[in-house]
C-alpha cells in the first residue's frame, strides 16, 4: 500500500467520483480506476461500490479512508518539518525539447510545481535532441527531452507514456491526402520535407529501407513549424508526428500514418549530480503525472 494510493482514495471520497477525483489530481480517469483496482486486490476486499454514475465507497473502503485520512494527516505533518518551504524553492527550470505530444506530461509537471512553489518558473529551450545535446552536456538544460532515448552511463533516464506516431502531413488536395496509410513506396517520385534528426538517428531508414536512396528530399528541417508552412503551400510532404498540427476538416493539411506503423520512443534524461531545489520539484511532479 502506497501513500500515493491513499491519495487516490481520499480523493474519491472528497469529490464523489471517479471523474471529478482524476481531475483534481491531475491523472486520467482510467488510470486511477486501475490505480484503485490494485489496490483492491493487494487489500483482497472490495472497497467500492460500483454504480451507472462511478464508484462509492463501501463500508470497507469508509473504514479505510478513515486510516487514510490519519497516515496522509501524518506524512503532511512530517513534510512541513523535513522538506523546505515553499518560500525557500525559487529558480528557473531549463528544459530542453523538440515537438512531441509528450509535452503535455511536462505541461501538467509544470502545473503542479507551480502550483506547489509558486516562485519557481520555467524556460523551454527547442530544438532537435541532436542539436541541443551539446548545451546539454555543457550544463546549459537542466533536463533533455531525448527522442529514441536510450540509457546512458553518465544519465538518470524517466520514459515518457506517449508514444510519436510518424506519418506525412500533406495538402488535401495532394495524391497523399487520399490513402489511409502511406508505404514506403507511396513517397518514390513525391518531392519530401524531412527531419535532418531522423537521418542521424536513422528512425526513417529503418522504415524506408534501400528506397531512402531513392527519395527526392527538397528540404531538411530541425523544428516542424516552418516546415508545415512549407507543406501548406505544395513543397513537399511534411513526415513528423501526429498531432502537432491542425488537421481538421477546416484545414488544408491531412495527416496520413505511416504503414507499416512508426512510432517513436521519448524520454527525459538529466545528469547524474543533485538537482537544484526547483528542478528537483519538477522532477518529482513529473513522476507523479506519469504515474
Amino acid at each position: 500500500m502506497e501513500i500515493r494510493t491513499l491519495r487516490y482514495l481520499q480523493a474519491v471520497a472528497q469529490e464523489g467520483n471517479v471523474s471529478n477525483a482524476a481531475k483534481s489530481l491531475h491523472i486520467t480517469q482510467p488510470t486511477l480506476s486501475r490505480q484503485l483496482s490494485a489496490l483492491e486486490d493487494e487489500l483482497g476486499c472490495s472497497l467500492f461500490t460500483r454504480t451507472h454514475k462511478g464508484m462509492e465507497l463501501n463500508d470497507q473502503g469508509i473504514m479505510l479512508l478513515r486510516y487514510a485520512d490519519s497516515i496522509l494527516d501524518l506524512v503532511g505533518k512530517a513534510q512541513d518539518e523535513l522538506m523546505p518551504k515553499a518560500a525557500n524553492v525559487a529558480g528557473t527550470v531549463h528544459i530542453a525539447a523538440g515537438e512531441t505530444m509528450n509535452m503535455s506530461c511536462v505541461a501538467a509537471a509544470i502545473e503542479l510545481t507551480r502550483k506547489r512553489f509558486p516562485k519557481v518558473d520555467f524556460r523551454i529551450h527547442s530544438g532537435a535532441t541532436i542539436d541541443l545535446m551539446d548545451g546539454f552536456a555543457r550544463g546549459a538544460y537542466d533536463f533533455l527531452i531525448e527522442c529514441e532515448v536510450k540509457p546512458r552511463v553518465d544519465m538518470n533516464m524517466l520514459q515518457l507514456p506517449v508514444e510519436d506516431r510518424w506519418g506525412a502531413l500533406v495538402r488535401r488536395d495532394s495524391r497523399l491526402a487520399k490513402l489511409k496509410r502511406i508505404t514506403p513506396k507511396d513517397l518514390l517520385e513525391e518531392p519530401l520535407i524531412m527531419p535532418h534528426q531522423a537521418f542521424e538517428n536513422g528512425t526513417l531508414a529503418k522504415w524506408a529501407g534501400k528506397l531512402l536512396d531513392r527519395y527526392q528530399v527538397s528540404v531538411q528541417f530541425n523544428l516542424p513549424l516552418n516546415a508545415a508552412l512549407l507543406a501548406r503551400e505544395g513543397a513537399g510532404a511534411l513526415l513528423t508526428y501526429e498531432g502537432l498540427f491542425e488537421t481538421s476538416q477546416d484545414s488544408e493539411l491531412v495527416f496520413v500514418p505511416l504503414s507499416p506503423k512508426l512510432v517513436s520512443t521519448q524520454g527525459i534524461i538529466w545528469r547524474k549530480m543533485a538537482l537544484s531545489k526547483p528542478a528537483a520539484a519538477f522532477l518529482e511532479a513529473l513522476q507523479e503525472v506519469i504515474e
